[in-house]
């Protein structure tokens, strides 16, 4: 498996430049970070969420963790993680626990760290364990335009 094919129609399709980065297979994003030497604040973490109107995804640099009380602030809802399964369905063409950070391509909402939006640029899973989608920062955010965003993460 390689690019999920839900991630490359988005990106083609919103004519968003990236280059795909290929690395040494790991399971998390922080493990993504270190086989691909990359920054980890530079590495986008998609957590999946939820509560009983749905799901939401959260986006964080690999090296922090999601502020549930943040992300609850900002969305008015109590979100807690979501369940393995929920997410092996939501994400039916990627590897299990590889899950890329644009959630909007799989309709989710997202909301996305502002860390994120201060690098230079921005590397986000791919679907599987051995590649990561590498952008510019303006290409990050344009990924992510329309998507709320703020300070959710520590």
């Amino acid at each position: 498996m390689s690019l999920a094919p839900t991630i490359q129609r988005y990106l083609d399709n919103q004519h968003i430049n990236y280059k795909r980065v290929f690395h040494p297979y790991a399971e998390t994003a922080m493990g993504c970070a270190l086989a691909a030497k990359v920054p980890p604040k530079r590495v986008a973490k998609g957590v999946v969420l939820r509560d009983d109107e749905g799901f939401v995804m959260a986006v964080v640099p690999a090296d922090r963790q999601v502020d549930l009380r943040a992300v609850n602030h900002f969305t008015n809802r109590l979100l807690t993680t979501a369940r393995q399964n929920d997410v092996k369905i939501l994400f039916r063409d990627c590897a299990t626990g590889a899950v890329p950070s644009l959630g909007q391509t799989y309709n989710l909402p997202v909301i996305w760290d502002d860390h994120l939006g201060e690098e230079p640029e921005c590397y986000l899973e791919a679907g599987d364990h051995r590649e990561l989608v590498r952008m510019n920062r303006d290409s990050f955010l344009d990924s992510m335009k329309n998507q709320p965003h703020g300070r959710i993460s520590f």
